[in-house]
């Protein structure tokens, strides 16, 4: 009996030794893998063209509403010119997030974006300039993963200090079925929340093409808010480089 008991307990020593701990995560891609992915999720078409109604409403809740196009080429090109309203005519044009020219139809003139104006809002928006120039995540930021759930990776993202970002951490929600990200949390220096983004509303677009069609994106500390809401969504048109230069932001106003 003593020997049994001793060779039992030797045997389950041994099986507690060779067992990965219960803390280790299932095999799976890694935070960049998940991080990259999302961003192919976003940008990774040839080109892609998107018709957005924006509506900022402020803490007052009085709101403004505009209407502009976004053409993208590749992962960093993007093109983005309004169409209604007071902002009717002017157009954004991003080479990448170091390259920013705006069109300004009242003085007929293009102007570059300053390095020290990209913090600034965009259009009177949430977003800043450098939201806007801003399209592959994986860039930018160093992420880990914090926790995932059956339907959900949760990713930790400090911003690298050469990417020069307006925040110093952000927190993306990801979908692991399509790799979308469904929110974001953006967090200052000091670990402050200040500002949160849900995207909602999965459509299918023309052709098939899936995409959430509502994006929300709150201050969190005024409670101003701006909604985008996507009126059409198409991709791969075959869009030639010479349609984002500067001379063509003003030629083609």
């Amino acid at each position: 009996m003593r020997r049994c008991a001793l060779f039992c307990a030797l045997s389950l020593f041994a099986v507690l030794m060779l067992a990965p701990p219960v803390s280790a995560r299932a095999e799976g891609p890694t935070a960049l893998e998940i991080l990259q992915k999302m961003d192919a999720s976003i940008s990774g078409y040839q080109d892609q063209e998107m018709d957005n109604l924006m509506t900022i409403v402020d803490v007052s809740g009085e709101q403004k509403t505009y209407e502009f196009t976004v053409r993208q080429k590749g992962e960093r090109m993007r093109l983005i010119r309004f169409t209604t309203g007071e902002l009717k005519g002017m157009a954004v044009l991003i080479e990448d997030r170091n390259r920013n020219y705006v069109y300004l139809p009242g003085y007929k003139r293009v102007r570059r974006v300053a390095a020290h104006n990209m913090s600034q809002p965009f259009a009177g928006s949430d977003f800043t300039q450098d939201d806007m120039a801003t399209t592959k995540w994986a860039d930018v930021c160093t992420p880990t993963i914090e926790r995932e759930d059956e339907g959900y990776y949760y990713l930790s993202c400090p911003a690298k200090p050469e990417a020069k970002l307006n925040y110093a951490r952000l927190a993306f929600k990801v979908d692991k079925k399509n790799f979308w990200e469904c929110q974001v949390d953006y967090y200052d220096k000091d670990g402050k929340l200040v500002k949160v983004m849900e995207n909602s509303d999965p459509f299918v677009f023309e052709g098939g093409l899936h995409r959430h069609r509502k994006v929300v994106l709150r201050d969190a500390i005024t409670g101003h808010k701006t909604i985008l809401d996507v009126k059409t969504f198409k991709v791969n048109q075959g869009f030639k480089d010479d349609q984002f230069t500067v001379r063509q932001l003003q030629w083609g106003k």
